[in-house]
């Protein structure tokens, strides 16, 4: 599981209670972050809830030994074939995206780089929860800009429908060209 970030709405399904505790969801499975996330939150003044939030939902996979730390050099990482983290510093300090390669077309998961579509057109727009306000910006800056006019699939975790797309450069910004979904067939 690669998560993004640390905040709860990215890492509560990262654990299960059983039998009063908390265990991780998937035992087999690994978890990555960014080195750089986990070390901010390690000496982070953080209010009780998030406290709450990190014995719940980090602690209990670092402790079975299944959280891998990361190192997200600027050109970014290839973790496995096809499967590369960016980073997108900002809205927190070791943010990342997630670009997947497969059969010579690309995807990229923005995680909270881009919370919403009008960032495309307004960049500059950030959202309240951004610890680094100015480095948010520059990421969506650079993200956007790289992905402009190219074939790149962008699937926002936070857009509601539609959620992917590709990026359009229109005047001195961008838009989300939606990405129709491919009709379903039922089978009888």
């Amino acid at each position: 599981m690669i998560l993004t970030h640390l905040h709860a709405d990215h890492v509560g399904w990262n654990t299960r209670e059983v039998d009063g505790e908390w265990v991780p969801t998937f035992p087999s499975a690994r978890y990555l972050t960014s080195r750089i996330e986990r070390e901010f939150w390690a000496t982070y003044d953080m209010e009780e809830a998030r406290k709450q939030m990190f014995r719940d939902s980090v602690i209990p996979v670092e402790e079975a030994g299944l959280l891998d730390l990361v190192d997200v050099p600027a050109e970014g990482v290839e973790i496995a074939p096809g499967l590369h983290l960016l980073p997108t510093p900002g809205h927190t300090p070791g943010h990342i995206a997630v670009e997947l390669t497969s059969q010579g077309e690309t995807a990229l998961i923005t995680g909270d780089c881009i919370h919403h579509p009008v960032q495309f057109a307004h960049p500059s727009i950030g959202a309240c929860v951004d610890i680094d306000p100015e480095q948010s910006e520059a990421s969506r800056r650079k993200l956007l800009g790289s992905l402009a006019d190219t074939e790149t699939l962008v699937l926002g975790t936070h857009f509601a429908p539609p959620t992917a797309g590709r990026v359009i450069t229109d005047e001195n910004a961008y838009r989300l060209a939606p990405v129709p979904a491919a009709p379903q067939t039922v089978s009888q």
